[in-house]
């Protein structure tokens, strides 16, 4: 099992504007005396402290079964077995961001998460590997996994350890 931690700047950056955001809205609770000010105020701290704890990643353990990410308040566990492929989308040179396709298990099969189609799972792992990345398929990567991997220390060598052992697991199931 390798253990990636989370980058400290981003850690310490994202704490300080959860921090400051936290004070704003205490100090406007407290001094301001408008209702829908108050209700305005506490909706953008809601959103700010969402998308914060989106951003905060204590670290990212990975083994041969499955991909843990642990955050402050919870673990989220990606098996590979279910992982029917994998994107990675580098939006600049320090920010990429790998989404991982699962299974998602009916009472009459199972289809992969963010592919409108009728095609179960191994047939969609059977186009994805035949198919050199021009497929015909309906993808919405909104509802796909996400594992941000540059907020963690040697996020390359943890994409490349990703992608391989999804590529062995596709060989085994074809």
């Amino acid at each position: 099992m390798e253990k990636f931690r989370g980058k400290p700047d981003s850690l310490k950056k994202l704490s300080i504007i959860f921090i400051s955001s936290f004070l704003l809205a205490v100090v406007s609770l407290i001094f301001i005396t408008n209702l829908t000010m108050k209700i305005i105020l506490l909706l953008i701290f809601i959103i700010i402290t969402w998308q914060t704890y989106k951003g905060l990643i204590l670290s990212i353990t990975v083994d041969e079964q499955k991909i843990r990410i642990y955050k402050p308040f919870n673990i989220r566990t990606i098996k590979f077995d279910d992982i029917a492929f994998c994107a990675v989308h580098g939006i600049d040179d320090d920010t990429t961001l790998l989404y991982a396709f699962t299974r998602q298990k009916y009472g009459k099969g199972d289809k992969v998460k963010g592919i409108k189609s009728n095609k179960s799972f191994s047939e969609i792992i059977k186009i994805v590997s035949e198919d050199e990345g021009n497929t015909d398929l309906n993808i919405n990567f909104n509802m796909a996994s996400k594992v941000l991997i540059s907020f963690v220390q040697n996020g390359d060598v943890l994409r490349d350890k990703i992608l391989a052992t999804v590529n062995e697991r596709q060989k085994k199931n074809l």
